[in-house]
């Protein structure tokens, strides 16, 4: 495979998850037309996002990920700052995987919530901690049978399609689909190691990245299209749930087997990773790093917030900070690089404070609207 298209796919891998079974429920939310807004808005600002990423890369001699540049150009503080909120990030998404599949498993066995959850924790978490060969060898396969589940189920929704349902708008709920796309789209920590695969090859990075990026929106915006004009505004935790309940049998085997393997990979994916943040980066031992990885995910036995909940506050909350603090780091890196990069994308200082200050609006209303009402009160 020429390594163009391979570090493309590394992109690709990363952004296309079970964040896209909560995708159509947050934009029915807005109505298609305005999620379809948020989603070219947030796509385009992620794309962007990323392509400053690899330029900051490509301004570095040695290889760092996203912390470690953070680290270089801004601070040991900023780069702790930036290490939290990606392991929150990974938190909220080993929440939302327990959350989903917990749930997916209680409807199908008829058994209480909780010991779906327990269900799905127990023997996933064994696999993290004693380790199964060939997980990230396999990569290429999973984002192929993943991209082929996400075709199969759109075209299946057409047989169902009522244009009607395209055309339903809530200006109240404008920003409400933000957090959840920002979960399905970001794509930005597998830049550092699309550099590596291009090490000789560093002039293909943009349009890697391009490529890499295009891919998964198109296939977000087909699969919101169809779900949307198949069911209308649902109030559905999962996407595929819901189409199931509707429209019976094929989307209940194929829907909540292709539901669990997204959920089911990716807890084992993003458990490891959080794992190695405890043990490599900060020393932790074996036992207490898979400790302090899988545990936060029982906070899903509290039921306090859905599965679309979880994913908008994560993406609002912890993501969206870090693509601020990457504005910031591309102009540190701009002034303070250490080689000419193979592309530039030249951005005036104005275009990064106006898209700085929309994230972090979007970032102020998405939150509160995502939280659970119980919380609210409270607040």
């Amino acid at each position: 495979m020429d390594k163009l298209y391979k570090a493309a796919f590394t992109a690709i891998g990363t952004i296309i998850g079970a964040g896209v079974l909560g995708l159509p429920t947050a934009i029915s939310e807005a109505g298609f037309l305005i999620g379809l807004t948020d989603l070219l808005i947030i796509g385009g600002i992620m794309t962007l996002t990323t392509l400053i990423i690899g330029e900051i890369c490509l301004r570095t001699k040695d290889a760092h990920q996203i912390p470690g540049l953070v680290g270089k150009y801004i601070g040991k503080k900023t780069e702790g700052l930036v290490t939290l909120l990606a392991v929150f990030s990974m938190y909220g998404a080993l929440i939302a995987y327990t959350e989903g599949n917990g749930k997916i498993l209680s409807l199908l066995l008829g058994v209480d919530p909780i010991i779906g959850k327990l269900m799905f924790f127990i023997p996933f978490s064994a696999i993290i901690y004693f380790g199964v060969k060939g997980v990230e060898e396999s990569e290429t396969k999973l984002v192929l049978i993943m991209i082929f589940s996400i075709l199969i189920l759109s075209f299946a929704s057409l047989f169902y399609f009522n244009p009607n349902n395209l055309f339903v708008v809530n200006f109240s709920e404008v920003f409400m689909p933000i957090g959840v796309i920002v979960f399905a789209y970001s794509g930005m920590f597998a830049v550092p190691q699309m550099k590596e695969i291009l090490w000789m090859e560093k002039s293909k990075m943009k349009k890697s990245i391009l490529l890499g990026m295009f891919i998964p929106l198109v296939l977000y915006l087909f699969f919101t299209f169809t779900c949307i004009g198949a069911l209308g505004k649902t109030s559905a935790d999962i996407i595929t749930v819901a189409l199931a309940n509707e429209f019976g049998i094929f989307f209940l085997v194929f829907g909540y087997a292709f539901t669990f393997f997204a959920m089911g990979t990716g807890f084992i994916a993003l458990g490891n990773a959080t794992r190695e943040v405890y043990c490599q980066d900060l020393n932790c031992n074996k036992n207490l790093s898979f400790i302090l990885a899988v545990s936060p995910a029982l906070i899903s036995l509290l039921g306090a917030a859905t599965f679309v909940d979880i994913l908008s506050i994560t993406g609002s909350l912890f993501m969206i900070p870090l693509l601020i603090i990457v504005l910031y780091l591309y102009c540190k890196a701009k002034r303070i690089g250490e080689r000419k990069p193979e592309y530039e994308l030249n951005l005036p200082s104005w275009v990064l404070v106006i898209i700085g200050a929309f994230l972090f609006l979007a970032m102020i209303i998405a939150t509160w609207q995502s939280l659970p009402g119980w919380l609210i009160s409270l607040i």
